[in-house]
């Protein structure tokens, strides 16, 4: 977790926020497992409706991937409009967090409400046919700047690492912002090596450029996952 400024707002980031209503189905996990937190609901300058969160993982097992889904609805409760993404990481891990970030360029005029479902999969470690969770992979001297440059908002700079014994591969970096009362108001989750691998006691910079923020970012944490390299 990297803190920008000493405030009880990036105090409350640490922990997940209350969950939000809306409807949840999931698939292969407990209904409690997931809860939604931290949501922050925005319409920027070009009229396109951005929707941030984190989906944190309260069981105990290993999620293989969670699937949002959020409807816009008319008052008669009609769907106007529906989309879907899978959280930012590949893995949900137990008691970890997993951001999220669903836009609508198009919303029509006459949404009225919104509801949310969760879908997931629980992680198999015994089928080696799946990927697998790298154990080593992680970020190390990361840093928050603001930048104010066009159309671009803020940065976050750092050192991706690979601490294990074995190559990683698909390595995927998860930068989420919030506002001082803990909600989400910024996501990327690009793939910093989305071919070959990274090495046993490799690093590498990376930065994260925000073009879309919803808010005044107070807090930030950086994620960093990564496959393990199939053994031969």
């Amino acid at each position: 977790m990297g803190r920008i400024v000493a405030d009880p707002g990036a105090a409350r980031a640490m922990r997940p926020p209350d969950p939000v209503p809306g409807k949840s189905q999931p698939l292969g996990c407990h209904m409690a497992d997931l809860i939604v937190g931290g949501l922050t609901v925005t319409i920027d300058d070009r009229g396109r409706l951005h929707f941030w969160g984190e989906v944190f993982n309260l069981g105990a097992h290993t999620q293989r991937w969670v699937r949002v889904t959020i409807r816009l609805l008319n008052r008669l409760g009609r769907t106007l409009a529906e989309q879907t993404d899978i959280a930012g990481l590949e893995w949900s891990l137990p008691g970890a967090r997993n951001p999220f970030h669903i836009r609508f360029r198009h919303p029509p005029e006459n949404w009225h409400r919104y509801d949310f479902r969760l879908s997931a999969q629980i992680h198999d470690y015994n089928d080696l046919s799946l990927p697998q969770p790298h154990p080593g992979v992680l970020v190390e001297k990361d840093h928050f700047h603001e930048i104010e440059r066009a159309d671009l908002r803020c940065g976050i700079i750092g050192l991706l690492c690979n601490r294990g014994l074995a190559p990683a591969t698909q390595v995927k970096v998860a930068g989420t912002l919030y506002s001082q009362d803990a909600k989400v108001i910024g996501v990327l989750t690009p793939y910093l090596v989305p071919r070959g691998a990274l090495a046993p006691g490799d690093s590498m910079p990376f930065e994260l450029k925000f073009y879309a923020v919803g808010g005044i970012v107070t807090n930030y944490t950086v994620q960093a996952q990564g496959r393990a390299a199939p053994v031969r």
